[in-house]
């Protein structure tokens, strides 16, 4: 997957970032990793019938990514500020995503069935293993699957769980791994995460 261009870092370093406002930065970062998986699946010769497929796949992978987040920064922030976190998150990312719903396909996207569905791939997400600080077999499956229940079991989007579960879905969860590390060093949040082998 072509690596999309990231803002890390803070203009000025060092300094305290509220939480709101680090949430805001890392759904910047969660919404262009995003689309650019999107983005990528079609260069990989599948096959999209409308935008509305396209804002679907996108959606998925900021369910996806959400999810990590919440998993990633257990352990760097309090439990007042985690909530805040992924609620600040949550919200911003689906601002993102209705934003652009509304640009694309002239829609109005409901709120609370877009949290709603969150709330229910989360329940899901959370009974998935994380080992060693990313995502296993089932987590990349169940994007997969999910993925390929949007694109459809046609011939030519017949392997995209495959291609999910081998390829995008991982390469998605390093750039992000890699710019939220980044960003959490730069932003105070930063704690000890277990050393990968």
């Amino acid at each position: 997957m072509q690596q999309a261009r990231i803002r890390t870092r803070w203009k000025r370093a060092g300094e305290s970032v509220p939480i709101g406002q680090f949430a805001n930065a890392v759904s910047a970062v969660c919404w262009r990793i995003a689309l650019n998986a999107a983005r990528n699946l079609h260069e990989q010769d599948f096959v999209y019938e409308d935008d509305a497929q396209r804002l679907a796949v996108i959606r998925e992978y900021l369910f996806f990514l959400i999810h990590c987040s919440d998993r990633l920064m257990h352990d760097c922030l309090t439990a007042d500020e985690r909530a805040d976190f992924i609620t600040e998150l949550s919200l911003n990312c689906l601002s993102h995503y209705r934003e652009n719903s509304r640009e694309l396909l002239g829609e109005e996207m409901v709120a609370d069935e877009d949290i709603g569905e969150l709330d229910r791939i989360a329940g899901k997400l959370s009974r998935c293993g994380f080992p060693e600080q990313r995502p296993g077999f089932a987590m990349l499956r169940l994007l997969g699957s999910r993925i390929q229940d949007v694109l459809g079991r046609g011939q030519t989007n017949k392997w995209v769980i495959d291609q999910i579960m081998e390829i995008d879905g991982l390469d998605a969860f390093e750039i992000f791994d890699k710019a939220l590390k980044q960003l959490t060093r730069s932003s105070g949040y930063a704690a000890a995460r277990p050393a990968r082998t």
